[in-house]
């Protein structure tokens, strides 16, 4: 008999995040299962901020992203777990192409993992900023 080892919850999301990063939509929506929770918090007027439900939603949040923000840096700097769920914490920085500031940010995602897909996910980063770097002039 055969078996196979399953990843680990923050394995699968380091998977989902280098797979988002190689800018390859199908695979990146690969890593979610259809019913995904999809949670970014701040302020309303960024487009990328909100819950969405289900894969397509995500698929639509997905699109807003390369129109908005140019990625100049994002690392992973700790990974915690304990069974389905894990939590990342690193910092980026982000060209914002509307207004051309820089945004940076530490960040934490907490995902809850489901049959070696992300179920959950909940990217929280300094909304505040995000929000000043969204503003002309």
């Amino acid at each position: 008999m055969t078996t196979t080892r399953e990843r680990t919850s923050g394995q699968v999301v380091q998977s989902y995040l280098d797979t988002f990063f190689s800018k390859d939509l199908e695979k990146t929506l690969a890593c979610l299962t259809d019913d995904v929770v999809w949670k970014v918090q701040g302020a309303p007027d960024v487009p990328t901020i909100g819950v969405r439900h289900g894969k397509e939603a995500v698929r639509e949040w997905m699109a807003l992203f390369p129109p908005n923000f140019e990625p100049l840096d994002f690392q992973v700097e700790r990974i915690f777990e304990s069974g389905d769920q894990a939590v990342l914490t690193g910092h980026f920085t982000h060209r914002i192409v509307s207004t051309g500031k820089t945004f940076s940010s530490d960040f934490a995602v907490i995902c809850s993992v489901r049959d070696d897909k992300i179920a959950a996910y909940n990217f929280i980063e300094d909304s505040y900023g995000l929000w000043r770097a969204f503003q002309p002039g």
